[in-house]
């Protein structure tokens, strides 16, 4: 095809992604790089019962953790008490072939991760503020 442009395209922040300050990746049509970044698009994999991860998330926010091992409970019990519907898919980080550091991934109901850790931060309120869009942009 003559004269052919690839347009990179990146999300538009959004007052309901707790940023982390690392950038997403780039990514087109036809080129998608794996990312956990906060506001990349959550990484596809299929899982070990043969769904793929995107038709595993829960129908709002759904915590994906990668590690049993990991406590999610204050996260559920955060989502509870603010009224946050939070769906806990546990996914085996070995099946995966991710090689990301984080063993928690917060995703929104559009696919998009909202946040990333390896364990509950301590800010659980604020966290949850964020995800509510109840936290004002920053100028």
């Amino acid at each position: 095809m003559v004269g052919r442009v690839e347009r990179r395209l990146r999300p538009v922040a959004t007052p309901i992604i707790a940023y982390d300050g690392e950038a997403p990746p780039s990514y087109s049509m036809g080129a998608f790089t794996a990312s956990t970044v906060p506001g990349a698009r959550v990484p596809h994999v299929w899982l070990s019962d043969g769904r793929s991860l995107l038709d595993a998330l829960g129908p709002a926010y759904t915590l994906v953790r990668l590690d049993q091992t990991v406590d999610a409970a204050p996260l559920v019990e955060a989502a509870a008490r603010w009224g946050v519907p939070l769906t806990l898919l546990d996914v085996d980080q070995g099946d995966t072939g991710f090689g990301f550091p984080e063993t928690l991934l917060m995703v929104r109901p559009d696919s998009h991760i909202a946040w990333r850790g390896q364990a509950a931060p301590e800010q659980l309120d604020r966290l949850f503020d964020r995800l509510r869009g109840t936290v004002p942009r920053r100028a």
